[in-house]
């Protein structure tokens, strides 16, 4: 352990010292208290190598004196791990670094590193402080930018991994006219910040920014609360799913720089004087695609939307807006556009108002002003908003609560069989009325892992359980990784923090089968499937190398099932990828991996939020015979490899009894049909804020997704999202799609060609109705 020299900067900051050590002490939390035993078992040297790092080990004091920049970087990057600019991506090298209670004085940024979790206590929420020296584009930067040739560190869309969680960052020492960010976060799925305070200068003269990202491809941000500065989030990528926002006392609460589209819920604005902006051109064109703010509360804002949109704008689907269940108060003007008023505040209640084009369900046509707002059923309610629930942390219980899976027996070493071990800490945890800890490590299991009612399990640093051996082996019968309950069983469920992935050919696989009649606070939180491009996987470069199908490439028969006994389940901030690259190659090389189904729902009051699924070969999602389904933002991508074979070749054989589309009928002879991003049949209630259904590859040709495409088409695939059968109530707000030449059909019938909604990327329609 090295020390840093103590920098006394009490007199700078105005600091008392009583008051710099008065959170000397830690709280009890339960995560830090228990055992360190996880393990990389996959890194070159696993028995050396800390998964958990907590600051102080490494010269951080956190008394609000000390520059502790230098030992937190230390904190994050010892270990040879993948940092900006030398490395793209990895999975061997997972690292939760700890902040116990106090206030931690930084004069440069704190760099995350990949596969990182910034943790600090919630029960005493650390806070950074940045010193009135300080200097950089975030105290906590996400994708630090090279000195010498303005290069980010990592690519923005391949940003996975990484959460923030449980603090306080206070920038008031800074100038108020020195540029100063809380956050950098340009990132991508499988991504979170969570109960996270920003203090910033208030004032016109401001130009602090609470959150800032500039590009990505996703993510989710929950619980989050900012003060002061110029923006309070000045913020864009393609899409993002954000909840429990609280912003006061900024110029401007929201900035939305650019997007395809955004799902806001929850918003708390209050005495800035422009709540949320989409204001922005580049070369005369708009650069917001969509945003749908919903169950939201506006206080003593002058102005809640600042927009600019007409009928005649271009691109044609840009600045698309929706609004729904906003309760103003003392906000003279809703929305302005042109520098005019187009909807007028007060004190009221919005109900449904929305601008752009809409499909309901022929188009296009143009419109601004009020619409039917979505018949939300009971089941999906929490009072007259959307039920959610975030992600539990446990901070209130003991260490007694918990029990370890390592202290327990099983390995998680990447090669022993621990599913005999798994299944009895399980079972013991439920029978103690006790949640299981899972410490870091890949847990190799050759039977099906049952989660009872009553379960309660939550993983260290994505802990990976890894399906392997011949109960998966027939591409025929399905057989589940994870089984939560079983049909008939209801009760509670609570699992988090983990990937669930196979290894080597598991064709007979269903990663997560969702039985359960789920009562009020069960969820999946922060549960992602990875289906090869992993070490330990044996479905990496070497083995399933692009523009081949190989047997030993078939990985799993279906990645979620919401079985029709399901009721209840909630999802949050999960992404079930197929991967279409190697996450430890230096290149990044593309792989060939071959998945049958993405996500299929068969059940009712089902909640799906910052929800992706990729690369499945017949379909991403499939709602069939499902009721009340809330789901936003959701995100879909079509296999890169496909059409060669396309979804009439899939090497997956076609179910009737799962309901699998019948594409030699979908298709004609002389037509190449790939896989669906979205298929909704004999459904009804299905009710979708935010959604992104992209095809960016032809057989890895990304050309027919590009702008400058030839011909200027968007021709990697013909169809994406298919309404068939019995099929009602269906109500979206802001569908996006990339890639395909019809962005909806309807029983075979297409309704919506890409060319009539072109927007900032994507193609975007702000509102689709069918039979509501």
């Amino acid at each position: 352990m090295h020390l840093l020299p103590a920098i006394d900067l009490a007199a700078e900051l105005n600091v008392e010292r009583d008051d710099v050590t008065a959170n000397a002490n830690d709280p009890a939390y339960w995560l830090k208290d228990m055992p360190k035993q996880g393990i990389a078992s996959f890194n070159a040297n696993p028995a050396g190598y800390k998964v958990w790092r907590n600051v102080k080990d490494y010269g951080a004091r956190g008394d609000g004196v000390t520059d502790d920049t230098d030992a937190i970087n230390r904190a994050i990057s010892e270990g040879n791990r993948c940092g900006p600019w030398v490395c793209q991506s990895n999975t061997d090298t997972p690292a939760i670094v700890y902040f116990p209670a106090g206030t931690y004085l930084v004069s440069r940024s704190i760099i995350v590193y990949y596969n990182t979790q910034l943790m600090g206590n919630p029960n005493g929420r650390p806070v950074l402080k940045a010193a009135s020296s300080y200097q950089g584009i975030g105290v906590i930067d996400g994708s630090q930018y090279s000195n010498q040739n303005g290069a980010p560190g990592w690519t923005s869309t391949n940003l996975f991994m990484r959460q923030i969680r449980n603090f306080e960052i206070d920038l008031t020492a800074v100038s108020p006219t020195q540029q100063a960010n809380g956050i950098h976060w340009p990132a991508s799925q499988a991504t979170s910040i969570q109960n996270v305070k920003i203090r910033m200068t208030s004032g016109a003269n401001s130009i602090h920014e609470g959150i800032f990202i500039e590009n990505g491809s996703g993510g989710w941000l929950v619980d989050i609360e900012i003060e002061g500065g110029k923006y309070g989030m000045n913020i864009g990528n393609q899409q993002f799913t954000m909840r429990n926002l609280k912003i006061s006392k900024a110029q401007i609460g929201i900035r939305q720089i650019w997007n395809w589209g955004w799902l806001y819920q929850g918003l708390t604005i209050f005495d800035c004087p422009v709540a949320f902006s989409m204001l922005g051109r580049d070369k005369g064109l708009l650069l917001v695609g969509s945003a749908v703010i919903i169950d939201s509360r506006i206080t003593n804002c002058p102005v809640f939307v600042d927009m600019e949109w007409s009928p005649t704008e271009k691109p044609t689907g840009a600045s698309q807006l929706t609004l729904e269940n906003i309760a103003l108060n003392n906000v003279p003007i809703a929305v302005r556009g042109y520098n005019s008023v187009v909807l007028q505040g007060g004190t009221t209640t919005i109900t449904a108002w929305g601008q752009g084009t809409k499909y309901t369900p022929d188009g296009p046509q143009k419109f601004q002003g009020s619409i039917a707002p979505a018949k939300r059923p009971a089941g999906l309610l929490d009072g007259n908003n959307f039920y959610s629930k975030q992600k539990p942390q446990y901070e209130e219980l003991p260490k007694d609560n918990f029990i370890s899976a390592r202290s327990l027996g099983a390995k998680g070493d990447g090669r022993t069989n621990d599913q005999p071990a798994l299944q009895k800490a399980i079972n013991d945890a439920v029978s103690a009325n006790k949640i299981l800890f899972i410490d870091h490590g890949n847990y190799k299991i050759e039977s099906t892992l049952y989660f009872p009612p009553g379960a309660r399990v939550v993983g260290e640093s994505f802990s990976v359980i890894l399906a392997a051996g011949s109960t998966w082996s027939d591409k025929n019968k399905p057989v589940p990784v994870i089984q939560i309950g079983k049909p008939g069983e209801r009760g509670l469920v609570q699992w988090s923090d983990m990937v669930v992935a196979t290894q080597g050919p598991t064709p007979g696989a269903t990663l997560i089968q969702y039985n359960l009649d789920s009562v009020r606070g069960s969820g999946v939180w922060d549960v992602h499937t990875r289906i090869g491009g992993a070490k330990g996987t044996q479905l990496q470069v070497a083995q399933c190398p692009t523009l081949t199908q190989k047997n030993e490439c078939m990985a799993a028969y279906m990645n979620v099932h919401v079985t029709k006994t399901g009721n209840g389940a909630y999802f949050e901030n999960n992404w079930f990828w197929t991967a279409d690259h190697d996450l430890d190659d230096w290149n990044s090389t593309r792989v060939s991996i071959f998945t049958g189904r993405g996500m299929l729902v068969e059940s009712s009051n089902v909640f799906l939020y910052s929800n992706g699924v990729e690369h499945h070969s017949i379909y991403q999602y499939q709602f069939a015979n499902a009721k009340d389904i809330f789901a936003g933002f959701i995100q879909t991508e079509t296999p890169y490899w496909q059409p060669k074979p396309d979804a009439k070749s899939s090497p997956y054989p076609i179910s009737a009894s799962l309901n699998d589309p019948d594409y030699s009928r979908a298709c004609p002879a002389d037509q190449i049909c790939d896989a669906y991003g979205l298929r909704i049949l004999n459904s009804q209630g299905i009710l979708i804020y935010g959604a992104g259904l992209y095809s960016f590859f032809k057989n890895y040709d990304v050309s027919c997704s590009s702008p400058d495409a030839p011909g200027g088409l968007r021709n990697c695939q013909h169809r994406i999202f298919s309404i068939e059968g019995n099929t009602s109530g269906v109500n979206i707000y802001a569908l996006s799609n990339v890639g395909a030449t019809q962005m909806v059909t309807i029983d075979g019938v297409d309704k919506a060609k890409w060319n009539d909604n072109l927007s900032v990327y994507s193609n975007t329609i702000g509102l689709f109705t069918y039979k509501t």
